[in-house]
C-alpha cells in the first residue's frame, strides 16, 4: 500500500483544502500497515522532517475520520488507533499484540443492515465492525 495517493482527488472528494500537514499525515498512514495512535503518527511526522504539532494531528485525524477516510478503533490499551481507508468501506481484523491489521474482504453486516432498514424504517448512514484477536505469529509467541 506504499503508493502515493492523489491528494487532489482525495481532498476534492471530501471538500477540504490540501495542507502540508494533512499530506504528511496521509503519507505516514499510507506507509504503515498497522493502525497507529495519534502520538505514533505525530512522532513519524516529526521523523520525516515535517513541522507540525500534536493538536494538528488530532484535528486532521478527526477530519479524515468524519469524512470516511479513516477507520478509528479503540484497542485493548484504551488508545484510539487509526488506519487509512482510501478504497471505500472496509472492516478489519486486528491483532491486539502487534496491531497487524487484515481487511475483511466482504462486509458481513450488509444483510443485517437491509433487514434493520425493513424492520425499523431507519435511514442507516453507516456501521462499524471491529474484530480483534491474536495473529498466528503472536499466538505462537505467547
Amino acid at each position: 500500500m506504499e503508493k502515493s495517493p492523489n491528494y487532489d482527488t482525495i481532498f476534492s472528494q471530501i471538500g477540504c483544502k490540501i495542507t502540508k500537514s494533512r499530506k504528511v499525515i496521509i503519507d505516514v498512514l499510507v506507509k504503515t500497515e498497522i493502525p497507529l495512535s495519534a502520538e505514533e503518527i505525530f512522532l513519524l511526522v516529526k521523523e520525516s522532517g515535517a513541522s507540525t504539532n500534536l493538536s494538528t494531528v488530532y484535528r486532521t485525524l478527526d477530519l479524515l475520520e468524519s469524512k470516511g477516510l479513516l477507520d478509528k478503533c479503540i484497542m485493548s490499551e484504551g488508545k484510539a488507533r487509526y488506519q487509512l481507508v482510501l478504497e471505500g468501506h472496509k472492516h478489519h481484523i486486528t491483532c491486539t499484540s502487534c496491531y497487524k491489521s487484515i481487511p475483511i474482504s466482504v462486509c458481513p453486516l450488509e444483510a443485517l443492515e437491509k433487514d434493520l432498514v425493513n424492520k425499523t424504517n431507519f435511514n442507516i448512514t453507516g456501521h462499524k465492525l471491529e474484530v480483534y484477536g491474536l495473529c498466528p505469529k503472536c499466538r505462537k509467541n505467547e
